[in-house]
């Protein structure tokens, strides 16, 4: 890669962290201006546009380009259904997708906040992403013997209720982990205990979904109407 071609870069992701500064900030996507961004990175408003063509294509390409980095590392890290060990895998792929939230929550704060924003551009990025990522969940649990009975179609549901429920985590994990850091006054044995009850917790939750998808019959109805 030339010095050219490697300086754009750095400013490709400075626009990304750009974004994500502003968003932990309390900002939604959709109410961050070009100008904001371009302040933000040090550059004239102008210079965004040989990156991007507007904020919503900027939106698109950061969950595709850092996100999608972020949980392809996750999919291949996680042990939930691979065969090569069944020790304690739910317990263990659980710190791990934590541990990671609390590594990356700049990236973690931005998915979980902008699945449901107001740019439909980075919707559809976000929604895509858990798609694939629920997939690879599916396709790593039809390696593991106790859900071999179950259908392709229902281990597809099992997976997406799956990652929906540790979606669901990421925002008061995070805020355990932000007061942590961030606040000198805190009793951090008191947080410390916190962590522990709230990932124990977590464990139980995705315990009692894959152990009870355990007994799941996949010739059962599901009847809509009397």
């Amino acid at each position: 890669m030339s010095s050219r071609e490697q300086k754009k870069l750095q400013t490709r992701h400075a626009f990304f962290n750009a974004v994500l500064d502003l968003c932990m900030t309390g900002q939604s996507f959709s109410s961050i201006s070009l100008r904001q961004v371009t302040r933000e990175v040090g550059v004239v408003p102008t210079a965004f546009y040989r990156h991007f063509n507007d904020m919503e294509s900027l939106g698109r390409a950061l969950v595709v380009e850092e996100l999608g980095g972020t949980l392809a590392i996750l999919s291949d890290s996680l042990q939930i259904g691979r065969k090569r060990s069944f020790d304690r895998q739910i317990a263990k792929s659980i710190q791990l997708f934590l541990y990671m939230v609390s590594e990356q929550p700049y990236y973690w704060q931005f998915l979980v906040s902008e699945r449901y924003g107001g740019s439909e551009a980075v919707r559809k990025a976000i929604n895509e992403l858990v798609k694939k990522h629920a997939q690879s969940l599916a396709d790593d649990l039809a390696l593991q013997p106790a859900f071999t009975h179950i259908n392709g179609y229902d281990r597809r549901l099992l997976a997406e209720a799956g990652v929906n429920m540790f979606f669901s985590w990421i925002i008061d994990w995070l805020e355990l982990t932000y007061t942590e850091d961030h606040d000198d006054e805190i009793d951090l044995n008191e947080i410390e205990e916190n962590k522990q009850l709230m990932l124990h917790n977590c464990t139980r939750q995705a315990q009692m979904l894959f152990y009870g998808a355990y007994n799941w019959k996949s010739s059962e109805e599901t009847l809509l109407k009397d």
